[in-house]
């Protein structure tokens, strides 16, 4: 017995070969056996290609379902009892999707479904961060004070370094600094 192909994608000429050797009269066992492919991939395509013809196997277009789509969907799961595989055939959703609707419905009711997911990584704040301005008077003074001791920090260390430099040129050993 050949081993069957698990998880591979499928190509139409594999898809047109299945639905020849049904129209030869081959059912979707020996169809299986003799592609080497999953008996419920099969039973997928002939559904495909009995409701749908050869349209069945176009690749479907990716849609964002609505909560009313969904719910409607799920009703014709639990209500009519039909099967993920041809309720899948009917709207533009997969059968692995039909089923977690089903399942989140049994689970958390008919509202679960409403809920959005985020997609992706949140947005990063590229930017930078704005400054808080200040608002009473003595918020701003101290905002003046704290800005003046920066200011005065940075023009001593600046003097320093451009002493030292003229210090290293004239080649005289640079004064210990106490900052």
């Amino acid at each position: 017995m050949k081993e069957t192909k698990k998880n591979k994608k499928h190509n139409l000429k594999e898809k047109l070969q299945a639905v020849e050797l049904y129209k030869q009269g081959l059912g979707a066992k020996r169809i299986s056996s003799k592609l080497s492919i999953c008996r419920k991939v099969i039973d997928r395509w002939l559904s495909a290609y009995k409701v749908k013809g050869l349209s069945g196997f176009d690749k479907r277009p990716k849609i964002q379902a609505t909560a009313e789509l969904k719910q409607k969907i799920v009703k014709e799961v639990l209500e009519n009892h039909l099967s993920y595989d041809s309720v899948s055939l009917i709207y533009p959703v997969s059968p692995t999707t039909v089923y977690t609707w089903v399942k989140k419905v049994k689970e958390h009711g008919y509202s679960s479904l409403i809920e959005v997911k985020q997609r992706g990584k949140p947005p990063k704040n590229m930017g930078r961060l704005k400054k808080k301005e200040p608002e009473t008077e003595a918020e701003k003074l101290q905002a003046e004070v704290e800005y003046l001791r920066a200011e005065n920090a940075y023009l001593k260390k600046l003097r320093a370094l451009v002493e030292e430099r003229k210090s290293r040129e004239s080649g005289r050993k640079p004064k210990p600094s106490n900052h």
